[in-house]
């Protein structure tokens, strides 16, 4: 798979930080683990790849530490489909990589990859062992008018809000990148230990 051609100031990262974290018992995006919150860890992956990030958020002042522009759900209550859709709509780019705040675990590659293959296609969304991995993903611009009727259709699941978009669902078992833990997400405290 051929690196990043989408030059970076064509691609704008989305960072979704707007979940209740109410299995977590506090803001997860905000939690340091490390020596790192773990909203810094989804900034890293994507930085290097986008001219642009967004941060997706209903409690922009808990992230002025972030320099980033903080951007508040159009339809509140909806979920990630919610906080996708403003991004978009904010977005100045056709080019678009949505990372949730609680995957640590990342890399780089993933994101080369995804654009990679974005050619083509509305979304890329990598898929493992028959998961496909909605929080690590790929949309063009094009996308936020279909996500607007799913949301007010009240359609808050992100692959039923996608499914009359052209679609690519790579499988990246095979990938050098891949790893078990790669997608591993934070809902409780005892998922860091």
């Amino acid at each position: 798979m051929p690196l990043n051609l989408i030059p970076k100031s064509q691609v704008t990262g989305i960072i979704l930080a707007g979940g209740k974290s109410s299995r977590f018992g506090s803001d997860k995006a905000l939690f340091e683990y490390h020596g790192k919150r773990l909203v810094e860890y989804s900034i890293d992956n994507i930085k290097l790849l986008c001219g642009k990030i967004l941060l997706s958020t209903n409690s922009p002042e808990k992230f002025d530490f972030t320099g980033l522009k903080a951007v508040t759900d159009l339809y509140p209550g909806s979920g990630p489909v919610g906080g996708i859709h403003a991004c978009l709509q904010q977005s100045n780019t056709e080019h678009n990589l949505i990372i949730g705040c609680d995957l640590p675990w990342l890399d780089i590659r993933l994101f080369e990859f995804i654009l990679g293959c974005s050619s083509g296609y509305q979304v890329v969304m990598p898929s493992h062992n028959g998961f496909k991995e909605t929080l690590a993903s790929y949309f063009h611009k094009s996308c936020a008018d279909t996500l607007e009727q799913a949301l007010r259709e009240k359609r808050y699941k992100i692959l039923d809000a996608i499914a009359s978009l052209n679609v690519y669902f790579p499988d990246i078992e095979s990938e050098d990148f891949y790893s078990e833990k790669l997608f591993s997400n934070i809902n409780y405290r005892r998922d860091i230990q």
